[in-house]
């Protein structure tokens, strides 16, 4: 029996050996190495993760917000050191990354924002009192602002909202000079405020010359490399229009509002022009080709396809000529103005009735860059 029990103490003895000497068979080094690794992991706020020592393999598992977040957090417990172990400086476990890693959420793709060129904004005030804004802005910022104050000064009158952002505005004023226009354009009986790039023009009429020389004052005098003119008919008072225009858009725009649907009469198959209202109006057209300065008037002459091709041809051109040297004759610099007939070939509507043939017999005007 003596035998026996020396041979049971050697073994116990071989067993503790075992168990203080070979790390990876040590359950009390492998809690250790276990409390470690949380200790780590927690100091570094990696508070998803969740340690299980199985022998000397340290088991990560968890839900991880990232695959990065489950790398950082498996590289710090890989070099950890046992706090409480006795041999110091020993790496001896190893880890297993076991985390459960969230799917990311898609990227959503923001639209790009497009250059805007020209970069426009318009606000007209038609007839009725109802009104119309539409355009380009820098921002949200800005969209929300422009249609905030339109909602307060116009109130139920305010009828279409068309404004997109862009890029491409002439500088951070952009938004300022459209909220100085819209209370002017207000007190206006119709009319129209368009900005172009740094070019602002009003048009429109109103019953009051006190009105129209107000806004006349705030259109010549805008800030920040802004410039403005404007084209306000006052019935039964002499044309006060200030400021140039100096984009040919406007210029065309301005024609063409002016114009509208009223006609420049003749006498019956003459060049000779007919009624004061042809009269008013060429007048009113003659103001605005001087505003448009530095551009050229093309006027176009077309008639209705009643009498010989040669005939309407020559007629065309006798009458836009007739326009072109009243115009001169009414301070616009004919240098500048061009007459070209198009007889019978240029139709906008039927010559088979009597309303079409009306129609077709007509007076354009289309501005164009200077020579």
């Amino acid at each position: 029996m003596g035998k026996w029990l020396w041979g049971f103490i050697i073994l116990a003895i071989i067993s503790a050996l075992i168990t203080l000497l070979t790390p990876w068979g040590a359950s009390k080094h492998s809690v250790e190495m276990g409390d470690s690794i949380r200790s780590a992991l927690s100091a570094d706020k990696f508070d998803f993760a969740k340690v299980e020592m199985d022998g000397n393999i340290a088991k990560l598992t968890g839900d991880a917000p990232s695959q990065v977040l489950a790398d950082e957090a498996a590289n710090i417990a890989a070099k950890t050191e046992c706090k409480t172990c006795k041999k110091k400086g020993k790496i001896w476990h190893k880890v297993s990354n076991d985390f459960n890693v969230a799917k990311a959420a898609p990227i959503k793709q923001q639209p790009a924002v497009q250059v805007v060129s020209p970069y426009t904004f318009r606000v007209t005030k038609n007839e009725d009192g109802a009104v119309d804004i539409s355009g380009v802005v820098r921002n949200a910022a800005e969209r929300d602002r422009v249609i905030a104050e339109a909602e307060a000064l116009y109130g139920d009158r305010l009828r279409a909202k068309k404004i997109r952002i862009g890029n491409g505005a002439p500088n951070d004023g952009w938004g300022d000079i459209i909220s100085m226009h819209m209370p002017e354009l207000d007190m206006l009986d119709s009319g129209v405020f368009t900005l172009n790039d740094t070019q602002a023009l009003v048009r429109g009429k109103v019953g009051d010359a006190a009105i129209r020389d107000r806004i006349n004052t705030v259109v010549t005098s805008l800030p920040g490399g802004y410039g403005g003119a404007a084209n306000i008919v006052v019935p039964n008072a002499q044309a006060v229009n200030v400021g140039e225009v100096k984009d040919a858009g406007l210029c065309q725009s301005l024609f063409d509002q002016l114009k509208g649907s009223a006609r420049i009469n003749f006498a019956s198959a003459r060049a000779e022009i007919r009624g004061a209202q042809s009269f008013d109006l060429l007048n009113t057209l003659a103001s605005a080709a001087n505003q448009c300065k530095t551009f050229r008037v093309l006027v176009e002459g077309h008639t209705d396809s009643e009498g010989a091709d040669d005939y309407n041809q020559q007629l065309s051109e006798q009458r836009a000529a007739s326009v072109v040297a009243y115009l001169a004759d009414n301070g616009v610099d004919i240098s500048r103005l061009t007459a070209k007939g198009f007889g019978e070939n240029q139709p906008v509507a039927t010559n088979d009735t009597p309303e079409g043939r009306a129609a077709n017999r007509r007076i354009n005007f289309v501005v164009t860059q200077s020579e």
